[in-house]
């Protein structure tokens, strides 16, 4: 297991700024402080529209989901883009992708702070890629 170094955390903020794109919550204001609780907001003059999830996927505050660092947001990403979480213990692996698709996303639990942090990422990882491959589909 790692700690939250700050590249983990800067890695982690990106793909949550990531995400938060593709789900149209605008641009997001990247904060020069980092540690495992930092809250990210919508810049000023963001537009707060209602996002590809809808309203519980993009909330009407300035508040975006800290996806890759609690189950109170990444867990909710699992049944909306019903996405699938296997575990290979022997491995020391999570990976994650839609249920109807062979390609997942894998992370090795020895990369992460915690088995949690490897599950989020995992989760945070497939959406941006579902996300993606839908929108670049139509």
């Amino acid at each position: 297991m790692t700690t939250w170094t700050q590249k983990y955390l800067k890695e982690a903020i990106t793909d949550e700024i990531e995400l938060a794109r593709l789900l149209g919550f605008g641009k997001v204001a990247r904060p020069a402080q980092l540690n495992q609780y930092t809250t990210l907001t919508r810049a000023n003059g963001a537009r707060t529209g209602q996002g590809m999830l809808g309203s519980s996927g993009s909330a009407p505050t300035s508040m975006i989901p800290q996806w890759r660092r609690n189950w109170s947001a990444a867990g909710p990403l699992i049944g909306k883009l019903a996405l699938k979480v296997s575990h290979d213990t022997d491995e020391g692996t999570v990976s994650v992708g839609a249920s109807d698709r062979r390609r997942s996303v894998t992370e090795l639990y020895a990369d992460h702070p915690s088995v949690d942090a490897a599950i989020w990422t995992a989760i945070v990882r497939a959406a941006i890629q579902l996300i993606t491959e839908q929108r670049e589909a139509h």
